[in-house]
């Protein structure tokens, strides 16, 4: 990822702390993000109308989505932005874009709550078409608003705060509960990781009863929940397709 700074104004580097580009850690969560909500409207596309039991687990899924990039966005609000107005001022405009956007996924985040409780219970094809549509739009938004964040924020983020200020946020994240299953998380984020630097990533970022808990069961949950969330079609189903 890039370090350099927008042109709109950046800190003096000769008084800006001495940090790692630890605004890395957030961007595999954005390739998480942008993995889960691609796909999103796919998956309840591909549900049959009237399968109420594919459609409840999808509802848990999305529920379990949509409160997890909620949180990802109220820590940021919480860490980043009054920090990065105070000691980059001339990049305020950056901040409120990034509020901005913050508060339209929320809203269409709100609203996908919403449809995916009408849905789920009849799996109804006219609701399941509003929801697809809808998330294709919280897709859409979220890729524009992670692309300007790498791009405007995180540079600046990097310069202005410090390595225990990023440990704390590393803390805070540590400590909040996930929506969704710990071992689908964890192997999405390994997956986001480059392949050649999968195991260093490991070695750095998980403690070792983790990486331990993780290649003796782990990996397995991982790839049972991916196989729930994807299940190959019957071969019937997929010739007609074709």
């Amino acid at each position: 990822m890039t370090t350099r700074l927008p042109s709109t104004g950046a800190p003096d580097s000769s008084t800006a702390p001495v940090t790692a580009c630890r605004s890395d850690e957030v961007v595999l969560i954005h390739r998480m993000f942008r993995r889960l909500f691609a796909e999103a409207p796919g998956l309840v596309r591909d549900v049959a109308p009237g399968d109420t039991r594919r459609a409840t687990f999808l509802a848990r899924h999305l529920h379990g989505l949509t409160a997890l990039l909620h949180i990802h966005h109220h820590a940021e609000d919480d860490f980043f932005w009054d920090r990065m107005t105070e000691r980059a001022p001339a990049c305020g405009l950056h901040v409120a874009v990034m509020r901005r956007q913050h508060q339209t996924v929320s809203d269409q985040l709100d609203e996908i709550d919403t449809l995916v409780d009408a849905w789920a219970p009849g799996a109804d094809a006219a609701d399941a078409a509003r929801l697809a549509a809808a998330l294709d739009e919280v897709d859409r938004t979220l890729a524009e608003h992670l692309a300007d964040e790498e791009r405007d924020a995180f540079p600046v983020l990097d310069a202005v705060l410090s390595e225990a200020e990023w440990d704390e946020i590393s803390a805070h994240a540590q400590h909040e509960k996930p929506p969704l299953p710990l071992f689908l998380l964890l192997g999405l984020l390994m997956e986001a990781v480059p392949e050649s630097e999968r195991a260093a990533w490991m070695a750095r970022e998980l403690p070792a009863p983790m990486r331990l808990a993780y290649r003796v069961v782990g990996r397995r949950r991982y790839e049972h929940a991916l196989r729930r969330l994807h299940p190959v079609p019957p071969m019937s189903e997929r010739a007609a397709r074709r």
